[in-house]
């Protein structure tokens, strides 16, 4: 699987990334709202402290026109003792009226008298105001205050170092973590569900989710227990037609064991003219026999029953047995059988079984290759005759009949699957019950081997088997 194609990796991806953004455009807000926090802070400050100044002009000069400069003086010491601010009044050209009489403010007073506003002049730790007043009378008054500043505290605290690389790192690391296991929970129920659905694909009609998964209560736990009452129903249907396959079988064996004894009792009793007949029926009775014995084999390979104890084979003498058999029936055929190559190795496995599997691929090559053609044999061993770990051996069987459809050639290893009927009319024969090749892949599992089929360069199919090579006898499989 691509990795880049895993859905686990694409939630992991996209929940990181939008994690880290989201962490990115948090810190860049509050890194610019850190940035602005003096003109934001000095913007408020001005305004606030302007309001104050303006009520205090209006209340110093309503004082002096109602009790005087004493009144004004009075009301200035009381500002002085509770809010700290240093005042003064001056009339509309700038001279002095009452209280503290302060320096330099020449140039605060003139924008004043050109102002509606409050003008400032701040410095480090004061900040110097003035403001133009019109009192009742309609005289103009300008009120002068020195007021103390202090550094505000920040609007929002914040640890020094915003941008360090060391808590970029570690904050990536953590929300990785965090998508990580967010990921996983989401995902592990199909990561399960996958690996389940392959182990039912390769046999293992027995596999079934955890029940932990079952009762969740959301989509997952839903598909969870779908999936397993869908894995028992096709538990019972396989076992019940795998059942009825070999109890069918069975119950053809003593009908077609009294037709064998019928055939005898009639040679003893048949004329000559008779004798065609007979022979007829014993041949098809033959086939019947074979189909039958066919048929229980894929029913013992298939119900997981104890196979024969496995020994080490001699795959070579076993490969030139097989062709020495075929060749009688090629020669019927006006076809051959050869060996074209031949490195000694041996694998582990029941030499019946093994020979039983080789002899159907070769008989159904001879089947279906063309006259005057030859079937052909070919055994390769890694390394020659070496025997080690992880090699494998190789049987190739090629024939030059008409192939098989492209997409067939998967179906060609399932029980009683059959070509399309163009290959049996190019190659003029009648093909079997489509039984062979399956008995071939079910031994073949058996002891960790594999069959393929593809169609050759040049026309005819070719199947190649292969088989872990071995250098000892190992336990038997069961």
């Amino acid at each position: 699987m691509n990795v880049m194609r895993s859905l686990f990796l694409k939630i992991f991806l996209w929940f990181w990334a939008t994690d880290v953004l989201i962490a990115i455009t948090a810190a860049l807000i509050i890194g610019l709202s850190i940035q602005n926090q003096p003109e934001i802070v000095g913007s408020r400050w001005r305004q606030t402290t302007g309001d104050a100044l303006a009520l205090y002009a209006d209340s110093a000069a309503e004082v002096y026109e109602r009790s005087g400069k004493a009144g004004l003086t009075d009301f200035i010491n009381r500002l002085e003792r509770t809010s700290r601010v240093h005042a003064s009044l001056r009339d509309e050209q700038g001279n002095y009226i009452a209280g503290q009489n302060h320096a330099q403010t020449s140039d605060v007073i003139a924008l004043a008298q050109k102002s509606d506003q409050p003008e400032f002049r701040v410095q480090e730790t004061t900040a110097v105001g003035a403001k133009e007043v019109q009192a009742a009378s309609g005289h103009k008054y300008i009120f002068v205050a020195e007021m103390p500043r202090r550094a505000p505290p920040p609007i929002i605290p914040f640890p020094r170092g915003l941008f360090g690389w060391e808590r970029w790192i570690v904050s990536i690391v953590i929300s990785g973590l965090i998508c990580y296991g967010l990921t996983r929970y989401l995902t592990r129920p199909i990561m399960r569900l996958r690996e389940a659905a392959r182990r039912i694909s390769s046999g293992d009609l027995s596999t079934r989710l955890e029940p932990r998964l079952a009762r969740r209560h959301d989509e997952f736990g839903e598909l969870v227990r779908d999936f397993n009452t869908m894995a028992d129903r096709i538990e019972s249907l396989v076992a019940a037609q795998r059942q009825l396959l070999s109890d069918i079988s069975h119950e053809l064996r003593s009908p077609l064991a009294r037709m064998n004894l019928a055939l005898e009792l009639a040679r003893q009793r048949s004329t000559p003219e008779s004798t065609g007949v007979l022979d007829r029926m014993e041949r098809e009775a033959e086939r019947l026999n074979d189909l039958i014995g066919n048929l229980l084999t894929i029913a013992r390979l298939d119900s997981k029953t104890p196979v024969p104890e496995a020994t080490v084979v001699d795959l070579s003498e076993l490969v030139h047995e097989v062709a020495a058999d075929a060749q009688f029936e090629a020669r019927s055929r006006n076809c051959d059988v050869k060996v074209v190559a031949s490195d000694p190795c041996s694998v582990s496995g029941n030499a019946d079984l093994l020979h039983s599997a080789v002899e159907n691929v070769v008989r159904n090559a001879v089947r279906y290759t063309n006259d005057g053609t030859a079937v052909e044999i070919r055994l390769t061993c890694p390394n020659g005759s070496g025997n080690g770990s992880g090699r494998r051996a190789v049987i190739s069987v090629r024939d030059h009949g008409p192939g098989v459809p492209e997409s067939e050639l998967l179906n060609v290893f399932r029980p009683f699957y059959r070509v399309e009927a163009a290959r049996e009319r190019k190659s003029g024969t009648v093909g079997g019950v489509g039984l062979g090749l399956a008995i071939t892949k079910r031994a073949l599992d058996l002891y960790d081997g594999s069959v393929v089929a593809r169609n050759a360069p040049g026309g005819g199919l070719q199947v190649e088997i292969t088989l872990p090579v071995v250098s000892a006898p190992v336990p038997a499989h069961v």
